[in-house]
């Protein structure tokens, strides 16, 4: 008689977890596999769940062309696959959510694939390099790993359209977004103002304005931060905080990526003297 199968529970793997984020509705986790390829028996998964294969030689049962690049696969709920790594194991990321909630997913599209894939286009591996990026960072905001993760699920759902001409719910979340920025914003947040799904406006936001939504808080915050810098002679610490940062080096990171300054030479090329702790306001590190 034929072992029974393992059915893994929502977020678990044959890895073990070097970073994890739960986010509502989706658990981020980039692992490393625990396994070797012979002690990987046929499996499920109580959620639906998105494979990213950052480090070592992946094979997958998930149909789909075989080509060079990394290798990403979706596998809905309780579909049974043997994906391992082979020739000393790897890393990979792990995108998931939960039955119920990927089922309210699906249904705000058209439908979701029912078989599992192994995803090529470039939209889906950018939205899963994407995430895996922020994530590996440790300074993404809720927003910006939200919304990389519905882009990434709308890659197995059935998308409705918008047409040709810019949305007009893009404006009211944009507004929202020029509004609020200095306050904790979700996806979710953002899609009731907009009166669109979350997945809708995710899809939404890359196709129109070649961003997600947290990239788009990110550069509010950081013009503000950049206005006040310019005006004033607040401390850094008080500028961070005013505009949405967590901490000035939450600022500083951001500054110096976005600007290739820290905001303290910033506000010195201004002509401003600002308070700043020489400690905090030194460039990241590049090693």
């Amino acid at each position: 008689m034929a072992a029974p199968r393992t059915a893994f529970r929502p977020g678990q793997f044959y890895g073990a977890p070097t970073v994890e984020r739960q986010l509502p509705g989706v658990r981020l986790a980039h692992l490393e596999a625990t396994n070797r390829a012979n002690h990987v028996d046929e499996h499920s998964h109580d959620d639906a769940h998105f494979v990213l294969a950052t480090h070592g030689r992946y094979i997958t049962t998930a149909a789909g062309p075989e080509t060079e690049g990394p290798v990403l696969v979706y596998n809905p709920p309780g579909v049974v696959h043997r994906d391992r790594f082979v020739d000393g194991g790897g890393c990979f990321l792990a995108v998931s959510f939960a039955a119920a909630d990927w089922r309210a997913l699906a249904e705000a599209g058209h439908g979701a694939a029912i078989d599992a894939l192994r995803l090529t286009g470039p939209p889906a591996r950018r939205a899963a390099l994407r995430l895996t990026r922020s994530l590996l960072t440790r300074d993404a905001e809720p927003l910006s790993l939200e919304g990389l993760s519905l882009e990434l699920a709308a890659q197995a759902i059935t998308p409705v359209s918008d047409g040709d001409k810019r949305p007009s719910w893009l404006d009211r979340a944009e507004t929202y977004l020029a509004d609020s920025f200095d306050q904790p914003i979700s996806v979710a947040d953002l899609a009731e103002v907009a009166g669109v799904h979350p997945v809708h406006l995710a899809r939404g936001y890359r196709r129109w304005l070649g961003a997600a939504p947290g990239d788009r808080l990110r550069t509010r915050r950081l013009e503000r931060a950049a206005d006040l810098l310019m005006r004033g002679r607040d401390p850094i610490g008080e500028i961070a905080l005013a505009s949405g940062f967590c901490d000035q080096s939450h600022l500083n990171r951001q500054f110096v990526k976005a600007y290739g300054v820290t905001p303290g030479e910033f506000a010195r090329l201004c002509g401003r003297r600002p308070i700043v702790s020489s400690i905090q306001d030194e460039a990241p590190s590049t090693a």
